[in-house]
């Protein structure tokens, strides 16, 4: 497949790697330092199953125009939330004149990502996608560093024959290159089920500054853990995702047990980033907000983060 990458970060830098590995045609679209050392570098990503070095295609946002978009076959999105309608209006602007696009992959944070490609493209040509058991982080410019499995879930935002052959097809190829995938006919659940984790750690992680390990070593902060994610599932259901206690337990236990990590907002935080802030606990308190719900434990780490922030 011909593949472009936008946001060729931690994520979207392993995914690029592992595609490239398997006899892919990957180019990535990133900026900055990050951009210049890729350009002149290569990629590199490190993780304890292999190791990847090898000069790609690079280029930024503005250079999308001098390719040609009928060349590509999928675009993956792999940027902060916070830039996705941005990006889909840059994305917009660029296939404007293509009577077939390429199909477009979110595998981003949140749970709104999907919604906001669809206002710019048809959306069958949208796929909501997931990706969890990874730890995926830029180092130093163009070096990545990664952990776990990368179990990925992929699904249609409107399934058609087309569409759901070339969604089969597309999991193939990531399980051949060793990206354990399934697909699913429901993501807006399982993207549900992922901001269940994202909820319970991202911004709880950020606000004390601790891996998510740390998190389950005291039981008090454990029981954070669990009320953020109880919360969570709650927005969920007010908006017809069935989300089960069985599934925020299976969350809960996932997370526990897997390695401990720096959660993206963790990350972001100490690099000066913008967090995802809106993207992972504003939305589950504006869901519980409209049935006359409220979420206690979301809205007090997300005031007590944005405080430290303005500090």
């Amino acid at each position: 497949m011909n593949i472009l990458i936008l946001g060729a970060g931690g994520v979207g830098g392993y995914f690029g790697a592992r595609l490239l590995q398997d006899g892919h045609d990957v180019a990535f679209v990133a900026r900055g330092a990050h951009l210049d050392a890729l350009q002149s570098e290569g990629l590199h990503v490190k993780h304890p199953d292999f190791e990847f070095v090898q000069k790609v295609k690079a280029f930024d946002l503005q250079s999308l125009v001098e390719l040609d978009a009928a060349s590509f076959d999928l675009i993956i999105l792999t940027t902060k939330s916070t830039a996705t309608r941005e990006i889909s209006m840059s994305l917009a602007q660029w296939l404007r004149t293509q009577m077939k696009p390429p199909y477009i992959l979110s595998l981003q944070n949140g749970v709104e990502n999907e919604a906001i490609l669809c206002d710019y493209f048809a959306e069958e040509y949208i796929m909501g996608g997931l990706t969890r058991k990874i730890g995926a982080h830029v180092v130093a410019p163009a070096h990545i560093e990664a952990v776990g499995t990368a179990e990925t879930i992929l699904g249609m935002m409107h399934s058609t024959m087309e569409n759901e052959r070339f969604l089969e097809e597309l999991a193939l190829a990531f399980k051949h290159a060793d990206i354990p995938t399934q697909t699913s006919h429901d993501i807006k659940q399982e993207l549900w089920k992922k901001l269940v984790i994202n909820n319970g750690v991202n911004a709880l992680c950020a606000l004390l500054r601790v891996k998510t390990g740390i998190l389950f070593e005291k039981s008090s902060l454990a029981d954070v853990v669990y009320g953020l994610m109880q919360e969570t599932a709650a927005a969920a259901r007010s908006l017809h995702v069935k989300i089960s206690q069985e599934d925020v337990d299976a969350m809960f236990d996932l997370i526990k047990h897997f390695d401990s990590i720096k959660p993206s907002m963790l990350v972001d935080l100490e690099q000066g980033r913008a967090l995802e802030i809106e993207e992972i606990c504003g939305v589950v308190i504006r869901a519980l907000h409209q049935v006359g719900v409220d979420a206690p434990y979301t809205k007090t780490i997300k005031a007590l983060l944005e405080f430290n922030m303005e500090q």
